[in-house]
C-alpha cells in the first residue's frame, strides 16, 4: 500500500459491527467492536462493501520514464528487455502485459480500453489468474514481489499461446536490490501456482447438504482452499454457519423450512464480490490503441478476481410423540373396577382428517419407526398400548406437519373416545439429541365403564308388600375387582309421576367389574334377610379376540335363580361409559321363622355294639354315645346325660338312676359337621345283683342350650330324653358268670 492510501471501515449489513481492511490485512478498531472475516450480508440487502485496496482511477498516467532498471530479460530471439518499475499517478503499481511491446507515451485511455485485444484473447479463467498474480505481487509490495509479479505475466501469457515474446532468462541489474535471478524465477512459478490455487472452490461447491433441524453438521473441503474463502453468505434465516479451518459447521433450527434451498450459504474471496458487477482489474492500454501489438496494454488490480462458490441444503426436521393413556378420574394409570388401560389400539392420524399415517411417510433415510407399543398393522401406524408406562409412539415423523392420535379400539372396561389428540411440534418441544427428534408427548384421559341399579327394599305383611325404609345394603367388590364396599340404606323418593315410594335402594355409577350385594343385618332383627346377589361382568369377544361387548348377570347366590342379564354391544360404549340403568323390582323380607335345633343319638359299648357282654364287665366298663344335630351353632353348650335304668318282668321301671352328665361347648368342627361323640366309663359288676327276671339298661340323653343360657334354670332349645329309645340304649347281657 503507498503512503497516500488510508484504512476504510467497513460495515456488517446482518450485525451492524464494523472492520477496516488496510492493504488486505483485517484489522480490529478499538470501540467500534470486533468481526470475525466470514463478513455476512443478508439476502435481501445489496451490500456496498468496499475493496481490499482503494478504488483505481479512471484517468491516470503510466510513469515509466527516470526509473531505475530491476533486472534484465533475454528474450527469445536474443534480444533484451529493462523491466522496471511502472506506476500510476497515484503511485499504484501496475505490470505490463505484453513483453517486448515499448511504453512510449505516458498517456493512457482509461476503463473504456479495457477491450485491448491482447487481453481480450484470454479466457475469464485465464483473466482471472493474471489478475491474481497481479494482486498477490502489488500485496506483498517489496521491489523483488513486483518482478516476480512482472515475469509470472510473462510466463502465463506465453502459456496461454498469446504472447509477442517469451522469456527466455533473467539478468540481474548492478546496483539494483534484485540480484538473485533464480529466486525470481522461482516466485514468479510459485505466484502462478498460489494464483491457480486461488481460482479453486471447495470440494463441496455445488453439492447439496442434507441437514436435520437440531443437529449441527460438519463439512469438511477436502481440497483444502476454503480459508480463501473468508466472507459467507447465509440465505436461511434460522441457519447458522461457522468456519473453523477447512471444516463448515452447518445447524438449522426449527423455524428453517422443510425441503431443498439453492444456493443457501455462498462463500467468496473478497469483501465485495457478492455484487454483480465485479471488476476487479482495470487494463489501460496507451496511446489510446486497442490492438495490444502496437501500444503496451498495462494491468492494475484492486481485489483478487471474484471466485464465489455456494451449497445447496436438504432441510428434514424430525419428530417424535408418545401417547399416554390415563383414566379420567384418577389421572394416573391407576385403573377402576376391573378395567383395564392396557390393550387399547391408537392409530395416528394426518391433523384434520381421517387418513392414518403410513410407515412409508418417513424422510429420506429415516422411516417413521415405532418407539413403543405393539404394531398391528404393517402399512399403518397403528399401535396396540402394552405398557401403560411407556404408551404408545412413533419416530422420525416429518416435523413440519400436525398430527393427531385416534382410538381405534377401546381397552377393556373403558368407553371408546373419538376425541382426537393434537400433535404439534415447534421449538418449544424439547430435543433428543440421541434420535435427532423434536417430541410433543400428548396424554388421553379414558372414562371406565359404569352401570346404574335399584330395586324396592318392602316387607312381606300378611301377604302384602309394603316398601321398607332404613335397610342398609352392601356392594363388595369381588375377585380382581378394585374398590371400596359401598353401602346404601333403603329410603323413601319421590318418582317422575310424583308418587311417593318407599323403601328405594340405587346403587349409582358402579364401575365395570364384579360384586356380592348383600343387605346387613340390624339389632334385634325379625326379619329374613335377602339372599346375596352376585353381580358377574363378562367380556365377550370374537375368534380374534377382539371385544365384541359385555354380558352382565344377576344372580341368587342360594338358589342359583338369575334375576336378569343384560347384553351391552360394543358400540354403546363409543363415546358413552354408562352401560345400562335396570331396576330389578322387588326384593322382600320375610318375618324370621324360628329354628329349632334337633338332636339323634346312637350309643355303643367298646365292640361298637349295643350289648355290654360278659367280657367287658368291670368297674370301667367303656360306653360312648354319637350325637347328630341340625342347626347347632358354635357356642351352644351340649349336655350328654348317662342314666341306668331297671325293669322288671313286665317291663316297669323299677329304678331310674342319672348317673353322669357330660357338659360341652360346640366349637367349628362341631358346626361344620353337626356331630360329637361322647366318650365315658360306668360300673356295671353291680348288674347282676338283681332279680332273675330283670333287666339293667344304660340310656344317653341330650339337650341343647343357647351359648348364654344357664342349663340349671332355663329350657333347651332342643332335647332328645326319650328313655325308651333303642338308638340311645345300651343293655346289659344277662349271663350268670361262672
Amino acid at each position: 500500500m503507498s503512503k497516500n492510501e488510508k484504512p476504510k471501515v467497513y460495515l456488517d449489513w446482518k450485525t451492524g459491527k464494523r472492520f477496516a481492511l488496510v492493504g488486505g490485512m483485517l484489522l480490529l478498531m478499538t470501540g467500534v467492536g470486533v468481526l470475525s472475516a466470514n463478513a455476512k450480508t443478508s439476502q435481501d440487502t445489496k451490500a456496498n462493501i468496499s475493496s481490499v485496496f482503494p478504488d483505481l482511477p479512471t484517468d491516470s498516467h503510466v510513469n515509466y520514464k527516470d526509473a531505475e532498471p530491476i533486472l534484465h530479460i533475454t528474450l527469445e530471439d536474443g534480444s533484451n528487455s529493462t523491466l522496471t518499475k511502472l506506476f500510476l499517478d497515484d503511485n499504484t503499481p501496475v505490470f505490463c502485459v505484453g513483453l517486448g511491446i515499448a511504453l512510449e507515451s505516458n498517456s493512457v485511455t482509461a476503463q473504456a480500453d479495457a477491450t485491448n485485444q491482447l487481453f481480450a484473447k484470454l479466457t475469464s479463467e485465464q483473466k482471472a489468474i493474471v489478475n491474481n498474480v497481479a494482486f498477490m505481487a502489488r500485496q506483498k509490495g517489496d521491489t523483488e514481489s513486483y518482478a516476480e509479479g512482472r515475469v509470472a505475466i510473462y510466463y502465463l501469457m506465453d502459456q496461454y499461446g498469446v504472447a509477442k515474446h517469451k522469456v527466455a532468462d533473467l539478468k540481474a541489474v548492478d546496483g539494483s536490490e534484485v540480484q538473485d535471478m533464480q529466486k525470481v524465477k522461482d516466485g514468479a512459478n510459485d505466484l502462478i501456482k498460489k494464483a491457480e490455487k486461488m481460482r479453486e472452490l471447495p470440494s463441496f461447491n455445488g453439492q447439496t447438504i442434507q441437514l436435520i433441524q437440531g443437529v449441527e453438521k460438519t463439512v469438511t473441503d477436502t481440497k483444502a482452499v476454503l480459508p480463501n474463502f473468508p466472507y459467507v453468505k447465509n440465505n436461511v434465516p434460522g441457519l447458522t454457519e461457522s468456519v473453523s479451518g477447512n471444516n463448515l459447521k452447518l445447524k438449522a433450527d426449527s423455524s428453517v423450512a422443510h425441503g431443498n434451498v439453492k444456493n443457501a450459504v455462498q462463500f467468496v474471496n473478497k469483501s465485495n464480490g457478492f455484487t454483480d458487477n465485479d471488476l476487479p482489474y482495470f487494463i489501460y492500454s496507451t496511446d489510446g490503441d486497442k490492438t495490444g501489438d502496437k501500444s503496451q496494454s498495462v494491468i492494475a488490480t484492486k481485489d483478487p478476481s471474484n471466485a464465489l462458490a455456494g451449497l445447496n441444503v436438504n432441510v428434514i426436521g424430525l419428530g417424535e410423540t408418545t401417547l399416554l393413556k390415563h383414566d379420567a378420574d384418577t389421572y394416573s394409570t391407576d385403573t377402576q373396577g376391573e378395567a383395564q388401560l392396557t390393550g387399547s389400539v391408537w392409530g395416528l392420524y394426518k391433523a384434520g382428517t381421517d387418513t392414518l399415517v403410513k410407515y412409508s411417510d418417513g424422510q429420506d433415510g429415516y422411516p417413521v419407526t415405532v418407539t413403543n407399543g405393539e404394531k398391528v398393522d404393517d402399512k399403518q401406524v397403528q399401535l396396540k398400548l402394552t405398557d401403560l408406562t411407556k404408551g404408545v409412539g412413533v419416530k422420525n415423523l416429518d416435523n413440519s406437519a400436525d398430527y393427531e392420535w385416534g382410538e381405534v379400539k377401546a381397552p377393556e372396561g373403558y368407553e371408546l373416545s373419538t376425541k382426537r389428540f393434537k400433535v404439534h411440534f415447534d421449538d418449544k418441544d424439547k430435543f433428543d439429541d440421541k434420535t435427532s427428534n423434536y417430541i410433543d408427548d400428548v396424554t388421553a384421559l379414558d372414562r371406565v365403564l359404569r352401570f346404574n341399579f335399584g330395586y324396592i327394599k318392602a316387607q312381606d305383611v300378611n301377604g302384602s308388600l309394603t316398601g321398607l325404609n332404613g335397610r342398609a345394603f352392601r356392594l363388595t367388590p369381588q375377585g380382581d375387582t378394585k374398590g371400596d364396599p359401598i353401602e346404601v340404606t333403603s329410603s323413601q323418593s319421590e318418582d317422575a309421576s310424583g308418587f311417593i315410594n318407599n323403601g328405594q335402594v340405587n346403587f349409582s355409577n358402579i364401575n365395570f367389574g364384579d360384586y356380592l350385594l348383600e343387605e346387613l343385618p340390624q339389632d334385634n332383627d325379625k326379619l329374613q334377610l335377602i339372599n346375596p346377589i352376585s353381580v358377574t361382568t363378562n367380556t365377550n369377544k370374537d375368534k380374534d379376540g377382539n371385544i365384541t361387548g359385555y354380558t352382565v348377570e344377576f344372580k341368587d347366590t342360594v338358589t342359583q335363580q338369575v334375576i336378569t342379564t343384560l347384553d351391552v354391544p360394543i358400540s354403546k360404549t363409543t363415546d358413552n361409559n354408562t352401560m345400562f340403568k335396570v331396576n330389578l323390582g322387588t326384593l322382600v323380607d320375610k318375618p324370621v321363622t324360628p329354628v329349632v335345633p334337633t338332636i339323634k343319638t346312637q350309643a355303643h359299648s367298646k365292640d361298637g355294639d349295643k350289648i355290654i357282654q360278659i367280657n367287658e364287665v368291670s368297674e370301667k366298663t367303656p360306653i360312648y354315645d354319637i350325637a347328630d344335630f341340625t342347626n347347632v351353632l358354635i357356642g351352644d353348650q351340649i349336655l350328654s346325660y348317662v342314666h341306668r335304668v331297671v325293669t322288671d318282668k313286665d317291663g316297669k321301671v323299677t329304678s331310674d338312676k342319672l348317673l353322669q352328665t357330660i357338659k360341652y361347648v360346640a366349637d367349628d368342627e362341631t358346626v361344620k359337621t353337626q356331630q360329637h361323640r361322647f366318650d365315658t366309663t360306668v360300673d356295671t359288676t353291680k348288674d347282676f345283683d338283681i332279680p332273675d327276671d330283670s333287666k339293667v339298661t344304660y340310656v344317653f340323653t341330650e339337650n341343647d342350650f343357647d351359648a348364654s343360657a344357664n342349663p340349671e334354670i332355663d329350657e333347651p332349645k332342643a332335647k332328645h330324653d326319650d328313655l325308651k329309645d333303642q338308638d340311645q340304649t345300651l343293655t346289659v347281657d344277662k349271663v350268670t358268670p361262672s
